[in-house]
């Protein structure tokens, strides 16, 4: 609103001029102030017409008050008259109120019918201002015209008076115009000093909408292109990539102000939208503009530091507590964190990667780290639960701790987990396993540290010894786990055995394992027979796998009827009384020795060598199984005569390492001077099965030929059986010619096609 002080120039001329000379002086003196005037190009004409002829109107209102209170002279009227002052007061009274009324009523018309908003709503705006904008005008014309009773001439000078009065009242506005801009960016400032990056953004984006009354802000962050934006109605409408905002259809900025280029580099930009593409903002709006940028810059340095400092805050808390590669728990805080278990007692999980510092310093610290990831993340995937603690205690040792669970529970899935680590990964593009070993250590909850250092010495004194378990329980093991074994029910299922020329299937592993509990089944190899210290209990146990795994093979047995299946049982296992349950089990299924292989693990030796050449006298061959996982090898092998051996699933997964293709290697030199088959598991892909073909391998299974299934489920595997041609294994496999001596007695010996 402005102090034009037009209603009081021709309220004093009303009250010495007649009418007729009030409508030509007013409407001559407003349109001349109209021309010089400035206003918006698009408002000039119709914002002048109206002005100009509202002010007409509103004074010849006020002259034919005035001239029919008696103040002001008729038109050729008789010089000499005298108005009392009672007159004067009712004529600019009644002038004053008429005035009021018409700039009132025609003004909030105009706004109303332009923008849309309701009449009361409209007239109740800033009343008070606009009432005391009244009472000035009405007073200042009663002290003119006061003046003008006096001495007329007095009028010559009023023009300059009233100038001056403008341009004081012009300037008190404007003081206290600039005193509220800048107590409005004071607080402005106030509340941009927030923590949160993007609440100072989102606060500065509304503060320049309301401080400079602007259709809409922008602010663009440099770094990232993030833009803010701000409507007229000081809400965010837009956080997000400036690439992707939307036009705002109102053209180019109005302002454009750098944040922060003076102090930290270039930051950002401010961007003003004012309410036309052609205003501008004053001098004092844009010393507010600048400062304003220079606040959000500062603002903007505070909260990225505040986030860094936050960041660093929580890394470091974050280190303190967890291992910073794979994200587990360190050592302390593992320890720690055994106290919050369920239950009296904890069982601790050790598991120690043997050959992790020969990969590091084979293919570099970086393949190790992204295995020892991954293996991180295999163990997390094993045990999701918040009932487990998991955590990284060394550079190649990995914890788990399990509260409230039985012991067989435990072991079981401790089995599971080691199981799953052996399996091979794929960093950096390479095939890669790790020996993965594990201690099993159970006491109470308090003795978290004692319980921990007491499954790292079960699992280091089981790798040193030389033993080939999954895991090694402590001395204060229990003996349910063993006798469980005998009460629970055996689950089978079967894997073929394949040719790796040919493709044809040679042979059909039997893999038992038991339905130790609702929890899944445990596998019947090493790590199950390592459990059972009792010779009679091994015996019964042995008797029930092979009784099972023959009976579950006739299930298939039309389809390969002279096939040999292979049934693992324990070394310890060879004794008289296997000879007996073999022969009961054979005359049983009509099935001739040659139709059976029994499995021998190398970790324990045939202590009982009549036993197993009385086997082989009734056409039962042996395989030695798991070849190269001690350092029993070459005496298991002298112990007994075998027709088969098995390489270490670990060398068979890592072939193309020097070391693993040289164990391969000396199986097969072995078996050319013992006449053995060469099996290898564990055969994935065809350039594997091409590898282990050239280093002269005979027999190998694994995913490549048919994952383990279930009896029924493995004869319509048969049935669909379509073995690859030589020529599909290796351009030059088939002039591979295995040497083989021949047996004295093929027809008991001879792997059957």
């Amino acid at each position: 609103m402005r102090v034009t002080l037009t209603p009081t120039a021709y309220m004093v001329c009303a009250a010495v001029l007649p009418t007729p000379w009030l409508v030509v002086c007013t409407a001559v003196g407003v349109s001349a102030a109209k021309v010089i005037t400035r206003y918006p190009r698009s408002a000039s004409l119709h914002k002048a017409v109206h002005n100009t002829s509202m002010d007409i109107l509103a004074a010849t209102a006020a002259g034919t008050l005035m001239q029919l209170a008696g103040v002001s002279p008729a038109l050729g009227g008789i010089d000499g008259l005298q108005p009392s002052v009672s007159a004067y007061a009712l004529g600019l009274t009644a002038a004053a109120m008429v005035v009021m009324l018409t700039e009132e009523l025609v003004t909030t018309t105009a706004v109303s019918l332009a923008t849309g908003r309701r009449f009361t709503s409209t007239l109740r705006y800033l009343w008070q201002t606009r009432l005391l904008v009244g009472a000035a005008e009405t007073t200042i014309s009663g002290v003119a015209v006061a003046v003008v009773i006096v001495d007329q001439r007095t009028l010559a000078a009023l023009p300059v008076a009233m100038l001056v009065l403008h341009l004081a009242l012009s300037y008190r506005i404007k003081l206290r115009e600039e005193r509220r801009a800048w107590e409005r960016h004071a607080a402005l400032a106030d509340a941009l000093t927030s923590r949160d990056l993007d609440a100072v953004v989102h606060t500065a984006a509304r503060g320049a909408v309301e401080l400079f009354g602007a259709q809409a802000a922008e602010i663009e962050l440099s770094p990232d292109r993030r833009l803010v934006r701000a409507d007229g109605q000081a809400l965010v409408v837009y956080d997000g990539p400036g690439r992707s905002a939307e036009d705002l259809g109102l053209g180019t900025p109005s302002a454009v102000f750098e944040i922060g280029a003076d102090a930290t580099g270039l930051q950002g930009l401010l961007r003003l939208y004012l309410e036309s593409p052609t205003a501008s903002l004053s001098c004092r709006e844009q010393a507010t503009a600048r400062a304003l940028a220079a606040t959000i810059s500062t603002s903007i340095d505070n909260a990225t530091a505040y986030q860094k400092l936050a960041a660093e805050s929580a890394s470091h808390a974050l280190a303190a507590t967890h291992d910073g590669l794979t994200g587990l728990l360190n050592r302390p805080s593992f320890t720690a964190s055994i106290a919050h278990l369920e239950g009296p007692e904890v069982h601790v999980l050790v598991i120690g990667l043997e050959n992790l510092r020969l990969i590091n310093e084979t293919f570099g610290r970086s393949v190790g780290d992204g295995l020892l990831a991954e293996l991180a993340r295999r163990l997390r995937a094993f045990f999701p639960s918040t009932d487990y603690r998991i955590g990284r205690i060394s550079g190649s040792g990995l914890a788990v701790a399990v509260g409230n669970a039985p012991t067989e529970v435990v072991y079981h899935k401790a089995c599971r987990a080691v199981l799953a680590l052996r399996v091979k990964a794929a960093p950096s593009g390479l095939d890669l396993s790790v020996r993965a070993s594990g201690g099993l250590a159970r006491g109470p909850l308090g003795n978290a540290a004692t319980l921990l250092t007491a499954a790292e010495e079960t699992m280091w004194r089981s790798v040193q010894m030389g033993q080939d378990q999954l895991v090694a329980l402590d001395v204060d093991r229990p003996s349910g786990v063993a006798t469980g074994l005998d009460r629970s029910r055996v689950s089978l299922s079967f894997q073929p055995v394949v040719d790796l020329l040919d493709g044809q299937v040679r042979a059909v592993q039997a893999l038992p394992g038991w339905l130790f509990s609702r929890y899944g089944l445990l596998p019947a190899d090493e790590h199950v027979y390592q459990l059972v210290d009792d010779a009679r209990l091994l015996d019964k146990i042995a008797e029930r796998i092979l009784a099972r795994s023959l009976s579950a093979a006739q299930t298939w047995r039309d389809s390969l009827p002279q096939v040999p299946v292979v049934v693992p049982i324990s070394p310890r296992a060879i004794s008289s009384e296997i000879i007996q349950t073999t022969t009961r089990a054979l005359t049983k299924y009509s099935m001739p020795g040659s139709s059976l292989i029994l499995a021998l693990s190398e970790s324990a030796p045939v202590t009982d060598t009549r036993a197993a050449h009385r086997l082989r006298e009734m056409g039962v061959r042996l395989l030695l199984d798991d070849f190269g996982s001690t350092s029993h090898s070459l005496a298991s092998l002298s112990a007994t005569k075998f027709s088969f051996v098995r390489i270490h699933p670990a060398y068979a997964i890592e072939h193309r390492w020097r070391e693993s293709a040289a164990v391969i290697r000396a199986a097969v030199d072995l078996s050319l001077d013992l006449d053995m088959a060469v099996v290898v598991p564990h055969v994935s892909d065809a350039r594997q099965r091409r590898d282990l073909v050239d280093l002269g391998c005979s027999l190998g299974s694994g995913p490549l030929f048919g994952d383990p299934s279930f009896p029924s489920e493995f004869r319509e595997q048969l049935a669909r059986w379509v073995p690859p041609a030589v020529d599909e294994v290796s351009s030059g496999a088939g002039n591979v010619v295995p040497l083989r001596r021949h047996r004295i007695q093929p027809s008991q010996h001879a792997v059957s096609p």
